[in-house]
């Protein structure tokens, strides 16, 4: 499949990788191969209690055990979504690739290189002895993809390097300088459940086909949330007929824009609700964007028995997830184009009488993250919700010197002639985090063309990977 590549150990590191699976909470297979990499190489390594890895190499060319060592560093962990229909055990099947030309893409799932491209691009370095580089020390970070719980555990004491390079970024001649940092915020309740009287109808309501993406760098993009527009859904049948929710579930990642959402409810057997219906769906594809086109709303009758939410109960539901609307809260003040704040509903289950949502939010500036918190736990009392905020990380500040950063520029300009640019970005890293406990930590983050990360239209750009595996020994290489 990769014959054709500059890099082919880059490529065969990636597909090595891709048959471990590795999602968030599910690293130990990864971290073992790591471990025995490094051990069959005669390599330091320091493996933690949550399993992260720090790989030591000694520097590799004349001169260069003279240089200051530098980091390179990212996440072990993906995340797992795949397209409806689609079967695969994410605990235990390998992704499967799909080449056609220069893309490639998962067999209906996410493909891992949001950050599978790090860690193989650490391990084809570490496995060579033909490129020339300082001393290296690489870092693999566990469960980065749901709060960055990895470098939260991780002992920065031992890191000798002052200088990091972060291959967690998106986008071929970019440097990433800065980010967002953010905070999930769980709310729950409990309800009582009622028998249905024995002449209600019963159906459900499901919303699919929608594009989703990442909660921070696609929010902009104005991409559909099948949460809200199913909530949407439930308040104007609600508003004709008072329904009882049996069931509602949608969204699965605290950190990926949800792609679909099913509901059940019931209504008195003299209740019309096609009406309400159709406006609903009608109103929600009005308002979408071209990304959004397969989105599919469908109802069905169902011959079923079940109890459900009293319709005072199912209101409250209804009534709290219609107050979210997802996207940005406030564009930046600093860089034209530039999210500052943001949130996304991420999560919704009601199942039997236990109903939780996840509501995750993201902000360049931390007194803006104070204030959504605030904000959300205001919005738990009103509503009489529980609300637990958790998982909050800083943001990443642009640093106006950044000897690391100029240098990348004028690499990325020797190898392909074009100037590289440097940006931030409204997407959580690990970059923050870090800085926040190794404040002299120069640090610029960087990656190949990867696009539709956290979604199963997640794909790389093969040529781009390659270009970006020669920008990374260069950069070392000076």
């Amino acid at each position: 499949m990769f014959n054709d590549v500059r890099s082919p150990e880059l490529f065969n590191w990636f597909y090595k990788i891709s048959q471990v699976p590795r999602g968030s909470g599910n690293e130990k297979a990864i971290a073992d191969l790591l471990e025995e990499f490094a051990k069959e190489r005669g390599l330091f390594c320091y493996r933690d209690e949550v399993n992260n890895i720090l790989i030591r190499k000694d520097a590799n060319g004349d001169g260069y055990a003279e240089l200051p060592p530098i980091l390179l560093q990212g996440h072990t962990d993906m995340v797992c979504e795949a397209d409806a229909g689609v079967e695969h055990d994410f605990l235990r099947d390998p992704i499967k690739f799909v080449r056609n030309g220069d893309i490639l893409k998962a067999d209906g799932t996410t493909l891992g290189a949001d950050n599978g491209c790090a860690v193989a691009t650490m391990l084809a370095i570490l496995d060579s002895d033909d490129y020339c580089h300082p001393e290296l020390e690489c870092l693999f970070t566990v469960g980065e993809e749901v709060g960055m719980d990895g470098m939260n555990a991780f002992d920065t004491s031992l890191l000798k390097a002052r200088q990091m390079i972060n291959l967690d970024s998106a986008g071929e001649g970019i440097a990433t300088v800065s980010c967002a940092g953010g905070v999930r915020c769980d709310f729950s309740r409990s309800f009582e459940l009622y028998n249905l009287e024995s002449n209600a109808k019963i159906y459900s309501v499901s919303v699919s086909g929608l594009y989703g993406g990442h909660s921070g760098e696609d929010i902009s993009l104005g991409r559909a949330n099948a949460i809200e527009i199913c909530a949407r859904i439930l308040r104007m049948i609600s508003g004709e007929s008072p329904i009882s929710l049996i069931s509602i579930i949608g969204g699965d990642k605290d950190n990926a824009i949800p792609r679909s959402c099913q509901a059940a409810f019931a209504v008195s057997a003299s209740g019309d609700i096609s009406a309400e219906f159709n406006k609903a769906v009608t109103l929600s594809k009005h308002e979408m964007c071209k990304d959004d086109m397969d989105f599919k709303a469908e109802i069905h009758e169902l011959e079923i028995k079940a109890s459900a939410l009293s319709a005072e109960d199912s209101a409250r539901v209804i009534d709290f997830l219609s107050l979210f609307r997802s996207g940005p809260v406030m564009m930046s003040r600093m860089v034209d184009g530039m999210v500052e704040s943001s949130y996304n509903l991420a999560i919704c289950e009601l199942n039997k009488e236990s109903f939780r949502s996840v509501v995750s939010f993201r902000s360049s500036e931390e007194a803006s993250l104070d204030d959504l918190t605030l904000k959300m736990h205001s919005i738990g009392r009103i509503t009489g919700f529980t609300s637990e905020c958790r998982g909050r990380y800083p943001g990443w500040n642009y640093a106006e010197v950044s000897p690391l950063r100029d240098k990348y520029i004028r690499v990325w300009k020797e190898l392909t002639g074009e100037n590289g640019i440097a940006i931030g970005i409204h997407a959580g890293l690990e970059c923050g985090l870090l800085l926040s406990r190794v404040p002299d930590m120069d640090i610029i983050s960087i990656g190949p063309d990867i696009k539709d990360l956290h979604s199963p239209s997640e794909s790389l750009g093969i040529a781009s990977f390659d270009r970006f595996f020669d920008a990374v020994l260069k950069l070392l290489e000076k």
